[in-house]
């Protein structure tokens, strides 16, 4: 393992300490502009792994002590001009969602944070909500999730959650009409606490149909403003399919971001799974007291298994009917769901013991309040894995599976829609 190096830096004016995490900075004098918000002595700034953080000597030199192994001092503000002037613009108004585009790694973060950090000159809070189900910074993988933000910030993951809705799946073009609605109803549950200015960070899914899905989105949620990291043909095409009266303000990439790889995207997802669950409790709960929104067996209508699967070799423990597709359990360990043409009919088969490691959302009275892990689920009671504290009444099924080391899958025990 390699030892973290402990060093400490004079930052001189007008240059920027540019630090890669894991790493720790304490600001010993003087003070630094983080990504709008002004840490001074005595703060401790903490970057997360495969993150990059900016430490912008403004108005004073600081001295600053860096524990970590990946650092560079360059010239000048890592903030593009661009951003500085669509903050002003965009904060003359108190209220309204300001809704950030762009592709993965163009820097969608790093400017929803700063103008996170802006407004709150203007606002005594702002509210901001990731709706990204892969990357989510404030949330669980899985989730929409939406905070409030009443002092300067370094990383949205310092934002506690406070709403959140359950989609259960990690890629976008999953289920857009179920993501478009989750990010709505965040919107709203914000603006019915009484914040007014919004942040709407969203992911990185920019080919045709990840634009058509934002323009869908702007066209839901109707933000005050749209501010759009997107490039060449990315951005004519976009600027195409929002409505005429759309305000759309383009703005540069950062040159600095952090580039990441698909194998740290998921690390990523690996290490919010861990850091969420850190002090789970196992809650059992009696079916009779329990509502699945969307369970195949519990709330499918009992029907008979194929006889051609039968012939197959498989034994059939339960089939039933559930939104005009039949799911039948059968007896043998089935790692994916199989789905199959049986008798001129769509078969989805699944394993014995299916359930086990399916990440799902927690709710009570109406509300999603939380993310569990199914452990067992038997006919009569289900004993899910959770952090929350409080009681749920409520579950609803994901369609991603983890393992004891938080390694996950891909669980589509529904079938695929297509999203044309």
């Amino acid at each position: 393992m390699e030892k973290t190096v402990r060093q400490r830096i004079l930052l001189r004016v007008g240059k920027t300490l540019l630090v890669d995490g894991p790493a720790t900075v304490q600001v010993v004098s003087g003070m630094v502009n983080v990504m709008g918000a002004v840490f001074a002595e005595g703060s401790w700034v903490k970057v997360r792994g495969f993150r990059r953080t900016p430490f912008y000597a403004e108005q004073s030199e600081a001295s600053l002590i860096v524990e970590g192994n990946n650092y560079r001092v360059v010239d000048g503000s890592t903030i593009p001009g661009s951003w500085l002037e669509a903050a002003a613009k965009t904060a003359v108004e108190e209220r309204g969602v300001v809704m950030v585009v762009g592709e993965a790694d163009s820097g969608k973060t790093s400017l929803a944070t700063f103008l996170v950090n802006y407004y709150l000159n203007f606002q005594g809070e702002v509210g901001i909500v990731d709706s990204d189900p892969g990357q989510n910074d404030l949330g669980i993988p899985g989730t929409v999730s939406g905070g409030v933000v009443n002092k300067g910030l370094s990383d949205l993951s310092q934002v506690r959650p406070e709403v959140i809705e359950f989609v259960g799946f990690t890629a976008p073009e999953s289920g857009v009409k179920e993501l478009e609605e989750a990010v709505a109803t965040v919107l709203r549950r914000l603006t019915e606490r009484g914040i007014g200015k919004i942040v709407l960070n969203t992911d990185g899914w920019v080919d045709s149909k990840g634009l058509s899905f934002k323009a869908e989105l702007i066209r839901a949620v109707k933000p005050s403003f749209v501010l759009s990291l997107l490039e060449g043909e990315k951005a004519l095409v976009f600027t195409r399919s929002v409505d005429p009266g759309t305000r759309v303000i383009q703005v540069e990439k950062s040159r600095y971001v952090k580039r990441r790889s698909r194998m740290h995207r998921r690390t990523i997802r690996i290490m919010n799974y861990r850091r969420h669950f850190a002090r789970p409790r196992l809650v059992k709960k009696l079916l009779s007291e329990t509502v699945f929104l969307n369970h195949p067996f519990l709330k499918g209508e009992p029907a008979q298994a194929p006889e051609e699967l039968r012939k197959l070799g498989f034994e059939a423990l339960e089939a039933k009917l559930y939104m005009g597709m039949l799911y039948v359990r059968i007896r043998d360990d089935v790692e994916e769901p199989v789905m199959l043409n049986l008798g001129g009919k769509r078969v989805i088969v699944l394993g014995e013991g299916w359930e086990k490691g399916l990440l799902v959302g927690l709710g009570r009275e109406g509300r999603i309040i939380g993310v569990g892990i199914i452990e067992s689920l038997s006919s009569s009671e289900v004993t899910v894995k959770t952090p929350l504290a409080t009681g749920f009444d409520t579950v609803k099924l994901g369609e991603i599976k983890l393992d004891a080391s938080f390694n996950e899958r891909n669980f589509y025990w529904k079938p695929l829609v297509n999203q044309d």
